[in-house]
């Protein structure tokens, strides 16, 4: 699958986009008004790794939250 990490499954997540305007009141304003609210994707940030297994070399989609957990080992 396309956006997956291989090894922990992370993908893509549907959030939010919050458009607002006016000054916040606690900057002298009257309060910040939503004015739109629309979905937006938000993406792994995947990264191709080579890994040895058994002495072959096997290309993975992999996040780098995955990568720095197994540098770090």
């Amino acid at each position: 699958m396309a956006k997956v990490c291989e090894l922990c499954g992370k993908g893509p997540i549907v959030v939010n986009s919050v458009t607002r305007r006016g000054k916040a009141r606690a900057a002298g304003g009257v309060g910040r008004k939503t004015t739109g609210i629309s979905k937006t994707r938000q993406l792994p940030n995947l990264q191709r790794v080579v890994i040895n297994k058994g002495g072959v070399g096997v290309r993975l989609r992999v996040c780098t939250k995955c990568m720095k957990n197994a540098y770090a080992a």
